[in-house]
């Protein structure tokens, strides 16, 4: 009667014994090549799986996350021994060849900077309808770290207040994805666009729309010293050499004298609808929609016109109707 449990039990065990050797013969890992060596895992996603650690495991077993481990923060270290521990628990036959093996896990980060705080502020004051332009800080921030791929959600901006006297503002702000915020100050200097030139314009050359193009200056800036008015440079001639990618003062331009005294031109007479061209001459100079005197070469009278184009006045005339006189009106 004993011999049966006994011989129960020994037939048990063998069989125990013929179902874990080729679990553990499947389980059976190596310590990754990148890791041992780095002595450091780099991961980008919450938890650890085990297929992170180790090399050697079938797909199914690669995918499953360490258990006891949870979600690990950067800068944790694994020592051998809890490296061994993680192997039994999650069934792996794995030693560790040194006891002074060591990993340190380690979260790729991101961070904010300088020009994302600016433009989150410019936005932030014109959502609430306050003026805009150059953002100053009083001190520049210190960089936001935040977790792979949170940059691209930006900042957010809280307890924002503005000084329309002084221009100044102050806000907190802090990643979007959460974190720490901090006080930020600054001022708002307005900002003007303005022309400038964008070659080398000699003295005396005439300035074309290609030589002119808009630059944003300090608006204060711009509204004492310089043109701001395209149309009021394109066309004129350049007092003094003007230098490439610089603003352009009232005093640096002559108008661009297009009829020249005694020069032959060419005279628009402009009556209605009507219009009659002929030969003249003028008998001043003038640039573009300046009054001169021309000389009609074939009645040799003189006639008062817009300088319209280069060499062509323009004149209106003047047509006097005379209406006829009433049927039966007395005539002397």
């Amino acid at each position: 009667m004993c011999r049966a449990p006994r011989f129960l039990l020994s037939l048990v065990g063998l069989l125990l014994t013929l179902l874990i050797v080729p679990i553990a013969a499947q389980a059976a890992a190596t310590l990754k090549s990148g890791v041992q060596a780095s002595g450091i895992l780099v991961l980008d996603k919450p938890d650890v799986r085990l297929g992170d650690l180790f090399d050697g495991l079938p797909v199914d077993i690669a995918a499953r996350p360490v258990r006891g481990l949870g979600v690990p923060e950067s800068g944790m270290v694994l020592d051998a021994e809890r490296l061994e521990a993680i192997a039994r628990e999650n069934g792996l036959s794995w030693r560790p060849a040194s006891p002074t093996l060591s990993i340190r896990i380690d979260r790729p980060v991101e961070q904010i900077g300088e020009e994302m705080v600016l433009q989150t502020v410019t936005q932030a004051l014109a959502v609430q309808g306050h003026p805009t332009g150059e953002i100053r800080l009083d001190t520049p921030p210190a960089p936001f770290t935040v977790g792979r791929g949170q940059a691209r959600q930006g900042l957010r901006v809280s307890d924002l207040s503005f000084d329309p006297k002084l221009s100044r503002f102050t806000a907190q702000i802090g990643p979007a994805a959460g974190g720490e915020t901090r006080r930020v100050a600054g001022r708002v200097i307005a900002m003007a666009d303005v022309p400038v030139m964008t070659r080398a314009v000699g003295t005396g050359e005439v300035i074309q729309a290609g030589d002119v193009s808009i630059q944003r200056l300090r608006a204060d800036q711009a509204g004492r010293s310089y043109v701001v008015d395209p149309d009021r440079i394109i066309g004129k001639t350049a007092r003094r050499t003007l230098l490439a990618g610089q603003p352009v003062r009232p005093g640096d331009l002559n108008a661009t004298m297009m009829v020249q005294k005694n020069a032959p031109i060419t005279v628009n007479v402009v009556s209605g609808s009507m219009a009659l061209a002929m030969q003249g001459k003028a008998l001043d100079d003038g640039a573009l929609g300046d009054m001169v005197r021309v000389l009609n070469i074939r009645s040799n009278k003189v006639l008062s016109g817009i300088v319209s184009a280069p060499s062509t006045v323009t004149v209106q005339a003047t047509v006097v109707t005379i209406a006829p006189a009433a049927s039966g009106a007395r005539t002397n």
